[in-house]
């Protein structure tokens, strides 16, 4: 690769050589040397691009320092049980209600699939007894509305965020949220959206896991 200093080399060795040149020569010399020069500007600076490389992964590397030092102990501690469904999240912003934004969108998107795989657990019960029928594939249908209509009823007003941390990172806000719905509550909400449907009355409430569930919620309301 032709390099400055290669380029300073031969600059130098044409003021050597245009000391014994005409006029001619030398305006040819000196047009040459233009030339050369352009070509070692317009050339990339490979150490430059190097030094551009190896500032950005330190760059990097610190933001993750920065974060693992920032994480707060609730965070990482798994608090999931048979009793509450609990999911944590974070994002980071240079607008700090940004951050504090798009964790809760993370967080609710996460609850709605921590919730989703225990509503198809409960339903998948419901359909094991079901099965065979002429109007399977009507009953799956609205199985799937069930499960949807439950998840955003509970992301609408049933969920708790029950702790938030906003913490400076970099140039950037950094939040932190957990989310958090008890699982009586789960069973009664979707109690609730199966009792409302004709179909699912028809078919899953004469089922013996929609009598379980039933008393599920009956022994959480006594406990209280």
């Amino acid at each position: 690769m032709f390099s400055k200093v290669n380029s300073a080399i031969l600059v130098a060795t044409s003021i050597f050589v245009a000391g014994c040149a005409t006029d001619a020569e030398r305006a040819e010399i000196a047009r040459k040397n233009s030339l050369s020069a352009a070509i070692v500007r317009a050339m990339p600076d490979s150490g430059a691009y190097q030094r551009s490389i190896a500032n950005k992964e330190a760059e990097r590397r610190e933001k993750v320092i920065n974060n693992i030092k920032n994480v707060p102990d609730w965070f990482l501690s798994d608090e999931n049980s048979e009793d509450i469904v609990v999911v944590t999240a974070t994002e980071s912003a240079l607008d700090m209600q940004l951050s504090i934004d798009m964790a809760m969108m993370s967080g609710k998107r996460l609850l709605a699939n921590s919730l989703g795989e225990k509503i198809s657990a409960r339903m998948a019960e419901y359909g094991g007894q079901t099965s065979g029928s002429a109007e399977e594939m009507v009953l799956n249908k609205e199985v799937e509305r069930v499960t949807k209509t439950t998840i955003a009823d509970i992301l609408l007003k049933g969920y708790q965020r029950d702790r938030i941390e906003v913490v400076a990172n970099g140039s950037e806000f950094q939040t932190f949220v957990r989310l958090r719905y008890p699982s009586s509550e789960l069973r009664k909400a979707l109690a609730a959206e199966v009792s409302k449907s004709n179909i699912m009355a028809a078919k899953v409430r004469k089922t013996k896991a929609f009598e379980d569930l039933e008393k599920e919620i009956e022994v959480a309301r006594s406990s209280k």
